[in-house]
């Protein structure tokens, strides 16, 4: 077995969205402690530092360089695998991963394909293969938006132990648990390669695949799903309401697909203070560092699709500065029933206007949850018989947000108002 799957969808935080590649150790703590606080106790399990752990300096300097074509300084060990930043984390990343645990939260880290350019320019030797990094090193198959990496040739002798190393040093050494692998869905030889790897090493380690530069296609699912534990099936989706039609396309795209075997993964969970460290000068739309541009009727929206896909939970707001009614969303009971319900929903209507999903219990199906989506851009008034819910005679219906009994009328029609983007969320 190549990787232990889990019954039901990942969740927890990524510095990504807050810190995009520049936290730093007091900011990873003072997330940490907002996590155990806030997001642990409905169940939330895995922290995760995004790209650049290994990266000297703050989000202005990474903006001055980057405006010159240059990147911030980068470490790595003697045998070219990348290592914590001694400056933005003087103590290193183990002390990080220790309270994780003894809180009973699991530690997680951003990795790049391939390996370090600079470990490609100072040829460091690969640990246990009798190779160095000239030797496997890939020029053709590069990340066309990461240039402090290179590829390697996942075909060359030394390239699965080059993998191997990475691992022993991230799961022996910091204690990782955890591991977003960037840059990979066009290149499924790596993945299978990262986890043969991991199967290598006597940590346990949930694999999560990002996607680099194109979605994944149904076609590719079957290479992906013995060696992962999620996937990303979008773009990076940021804070914005209109975002919410391409996660609702590729769910439906994944339907039957995803599962405990591979979650489809329909991004992080855009609440709360995003781009913190982000000048406030800067244009909303290049970034400033902002509260969610969600409006409330995009995060009910969102939230309704996370739970009916069962896509992963990663949430992606600046913990300290989050307000507790985004935390609300991400936490609400009805919400984390039906998505660690752990069964994908799938359509069962589509009409020029409305879009209908429904998500079956898995302990028994005459129970479960409908998503009734206004697909249109206009406010509807909407009647949905039995048979365009799936059903013989419409159940009781709950409405999980509003915490109310929905409206059947007597003819047996399911009669709702919802207006552009909205969606209902009713629990049979």
């Amino acid at each position: 077995m190549l990787i232990t799957k889990t019954e039901i969808p990942p969740s927890g935080w990524n510095s990504f969205d807050c810190y995009l590649t520049t936290i730093n150790e007091e900011q990873t703590l003072a997330n940490l402690e907002q996590f155990l606080r806030k997001l642990k106790p409905a169940g939330y399990e895995y922290f995760c530092l995004d790209a650049a752990w290994y990266a000297d300096g703050d989000a202005e300097l990474d903006e001055d360089l980057r405006r010159v074509g240059q990147n911030r300084k980068m470490h790595i060990d003697e045998f070219g695998r990348f290592i914590p930043s001694p400056v933005n984390f003087p103590h290193g990343l183990r002390p990080i991963a220790d309270r994780c645990h003894e809180n009973g939260v699991k530690f997680g880290v951003h990795l790049m394909r391939g390996m370090p350019r600079i470990a490609l320019e100072r040829n460091t030797p690969v640990k246990g293969a009798g190779c160095r990094a000239r030797d496997i090193y890939d020029p053709d198959n590069f990340c066309s938006w990461c240039d402090y990496t290179v590829a390697t040739d996942a075909s060359q002798s030394g390239a699965f132990e080059y993998y191997r190393s990475v691992l022993e040093y991230l799961t022996e050494e910091l204690a990782v648990d955890f591991i977003k692998l960037d840059d990979v869905v066009e290149h499924p030889d790596h993945v299978a390669l990262f986890a043969k790897a991991i199967d290598s090493v006597a940590r346990p380690v949930l694999l999560s695949l990002s996607p680099g530069s194109q979605d994944i296609w149904r076609g590719s699912w079957k290479l992906y799903e013995p060696y992962a534990n999620m996937i990303r099936v979008t773009a990076d989706a940021w804070d914005h309401d209109a975002v919410n039609a391409l996660k609702l396309q590729r769910w439906h795209e994944f339907e039957e697909l995803s599962g405990p075997a591979l979650w489809a993964d329909l991004d992080m969970l855009p609440l709360g203070a995003l781009q913190v460290t982000t000048p406030q000068t800067k244009p909303t739309e290049q970034g400033a560092a902002r509260q969610s541009n969600l409006t409330p009727l995009g995060k009910k929206t969102m939230m309704t699709i996370f739970a009916m896909s069962c896509s992963p939970l990663i949430f992606g707001g600046d913990l300290p500065q989050t307000p507790d009614d985004d935390i609300a969303w991400a936490t609400h009971p009805g919400m984390l029933e039906c998505n660690r319900n752990g069964i994908v929903g799938r359509r069962v209507t589509l009409m020029r206007h409305i879009d209908v999903r429904k998500t079956p219990h898995k302990a028994d199906p005459r129970h479960g949850w409908l998503g009734i989506f206004n697909i249109d851009s206009v406010r509807r008034h909407v009647k949905l018989t039995p048979e365009l819910l799936g059903f013989q005679d419409i159940p009781p219906l709950f409405d999980v947000w509003e915490e109310r009994d929905a409206h059947v009328n007597p003819d047996g029609i399911l009669e709702l108002y919802l207006h552009p983007g909205d969606c209902a969320f009713l629990k049979y």
